[in-house]
């Protein structure tokens, strides 16, 4: 499942940037849709990723130490 979070990361920044790169940045609506789902998705997909690298840690019998 870690390859499907990091397509989530990937496609999450692409939110952010399309607007600036297609060219419909002057369509604040349309803008701020993008830019705010992609840092929707990026975080989430994140956190998926990070909860998933602890819980095979946690499992595979590694002591988790900060």
């Amino acid at each position: 499942m870690l390859k499907y979070t990091w397509i989530g990361i990937i496609l999450g920044i692409w939110l952010i940037i399309a607007p600036f790169i297609l060219g419909y940045a002057q369509n604040t609506t349309a803008m701020w849709n993008d830019i705010i789902l992609g840092i929707l998705v990026t975080a989430g997909s994140y956190a998926l990723m990070t909860e998933e690298r602890r819980g095979a840690r946690i499992k595979s019998g590694e002591i988790e130490t900060k």
